[in-house]
């Protein structure tokens, strides 16, 4: 098969111009027409969201505190830009690209090493396209997000190109993944773990056993990914999320300060690390992790007012037990992420709301009564301006922040009247018939409602932590269902980030997260003992 370069789209991604001149002369003298070049991962980011290539060269190493090349293939692929039929090659040194295919889905296809040499760029540049080629009719399903249609594809081209087994195999696992089709996922790469020392089998045999509450054996395969040295963000995240559902959130935390020692531009890592050590009252780690999640998330996919809010969750906490000088400081810092959540969410009438309801506590913090009232009736006011459904959602967090404030009285004839209106709102009546079913220890119906009403307003914390509470509840009665209760319980509060709850839910969050972590480990341990028992 003849490859037509003239007809290829290239993306170039390298801060160093010599080298990227470099590669550039050679991919003309191939005959490639189009070739555009990106010195950064957000540069890359915004040509990928509106442009398709079918190469894209990648390097690693983009200049200190700078995203890595990595991170462009993990982000892309979260932000949904990253497409199947691109074939992305990192360019890296030959003795650390080993390390830098553990990853399960945003390990890049193949790669290259500086300085450039035609022949070898050649051939690795032909022999990825002519698997491209082959495998075509799959990727265009996993494009086009035809997930069942790609699965039965694999089938079919597992028959015919053996000799692409592990490729293949590595997309099956994935879109089993992506089904929730956890034990095949299990199966599928028990058996590839079993036939070759494989870092991302391992850890997609460690992601799939997370997904079934089997925590222990999890750890044991994602930990050799890491000890390995593997350059995996999944590897270090889904083993601290097994600890922390059996409790064991400093193991966690410390997990997660080891995975940004190695990559320490990646928002989502130091977003959970912030919450984590905010629930812990670790304030330096919570406040250091919440400011580089704010940096790094900015302009991309994982940009959330909840990275600005838990950070001035932390820096409170300086607020009211700090010296002088450093309350003083901390204070000046809050109320600056509070403006700038604002300017980077322009137009959100709701984060303009949060924003001026933090700004009040902060201000009440300091001893600024004139300030903290001036804020409150600004948030007040805001708050009036929102839609119903906002209103509904926000209505418990906003009477913790307005409370001894001069409009908290005009604050609480409010609260009443839209508790009135909340059964206008469809989730707001299924979660008021839930609460009405809890109270009558109907947990399996109450719990139902919660489930709808999450389905109908998805990420609300006050829904969220009320399906927590009734399924915990009937999780107690011990069954085959338990296990999958859990599961569910540990997910949903895993998906909350913490710092930027109010202090009511924190302390609730709390309660259900021990309530949760006990119950699995009373399980894991059952489990153990019964296996004792047959053996």
């Amino acid at each position: 098969m003849e490859i037509r370069y003239t007809e290829k789209k290239v993306l170039i991604v390298d801060n160093r111009l010599e080298d990227l001149g470099e590669l550039k002369k050679i991919l003309e003298r191939m005959s490639v027409s189009t070739i555009q070049v990106a010195s950064s991962v957000n540069m890359a980011l915004a040509l990928l969201r509106v442009e398709r290539y079918d190469i894209c060269f990648i390097v690693f190493d983009l200049g200190k505190d700078q995203k890595n090349g990595l991170q462009l293939i993990q982000e892309a692929a979260a932000e949904g830009c990253r497409q199947y039929a691109t074939a992305f090659i990192l360019i890296v040194d030959p003795d650390r690209s080993k390390l830098l295919f553990g990853s399960l889905d945003s390990a890049p296809d193949t790669y290259i090493s500086k300085p450039f040499a035609e022949a070898k760029v050649r051939y690795r540049v032909e022999k990825i396209l002519r698997i491209k080629s082959v495998l075509q009719p799959l990727e265009a399903l996993l494009d086009s997000g035809e997930l069942q249609g790609a699965l039965d594809t694999c089938g079919r081209l597992l028959q015919e190109f053996p000799g692409l087994n592990l490729y293949i195999e590595r997309i099956r696992g994935i879109i089993l993944i992506e089904l929730g089709l956890y034990a095949e996922a299990e199966s599928l790469f028990e058996s590839l773990v079993a036939q070759r020392d494989l870092p991302w089998a391992k850890v997609g045999l460690g992601v799939a056993l997370c997904h079934l509450g089997e925590y222990g054996a999890a750890q044991r395969y994602l930990t050799q990914v890491i000890d390995d040295s593997h350059f995996c963000v999944e590897a270090f995240s889904w083993l601290a999320r097994s600890y922390l559902a059996m409790g064991e959130r400093g193991e966690a935390i410390g997990l997660l300060r080891k995975a940004i020692l190695l990559q320490p531009t990646v928002p989502q890592l130091q977003g959970v690390l912030g919450s984590l050590s905010a629930q812990n009252k670790e304030w330096p780690i919570a406040i250091s992790a919440y400011r580089e999640a704010v940096r790094y998330a900015h302009h991309s996919c994982f940009q959330t007012d909840d990275f600005y809010f838990g950070l001035v969750g932390a820096l409170l906490s300086r607020v009211d037990s700090s010296s002088s000088a450093d309350a003083i400081e901390a204070e000046a810092e809050a109320i600056r992420v509070l403006e700038d959540v604002v300017g980077a969410f322009s137009g959100e009438a709701l984060i303009q709301f949060k924003s001026r309801l933090l700004a009040a506590m902060v201000y009440r913090l300091t001893g600024s009564a004139a300030r903290a009232n001036l804020a409150a009736q600004n948030a007040f006011d805001l708050f009036c301006n929102l839609e119903l459904t906002e209103q509904a959602e926000w209505i418990e967090p906003m009477m913790d922040g307005l409370e001894g404030s001069e409009v908290e009285a005009e604050a609480q004839a409010l609260r009443q009247q839209i508790n009135r209106d909340m059964s206008r709102l469809e989730w707001g009546k299924l979660n008021i018939q839930g609460m009405l079913c809890y109270r009558k220890k109907e947990y399996r119906k109450a719990l139902g409602f919660f489930v709808r009403a999450d389905g109908l307003l998805p990420n609300n914390p006050s829904v969220v932590l009320n399906l927590v509470q009734a399924a915990l509840e009937q999780a107690r009665q011990s069954g085959p269902e338990q296990q999958e209760l859990l599961l569910q319980c540990d997910n949903a509060l895993y998906a909350i980030n913490y710092g930027a709850l109010s202090g009511r839910q924190q302390n609730r969050y709390l309660n259900l997260y021990e309530r949760c972590a006990d119950m699995v480990r009373k399980l894991r341990h059952r489990k153990d003992d019964q296996g004792s028992g047959e053996d």
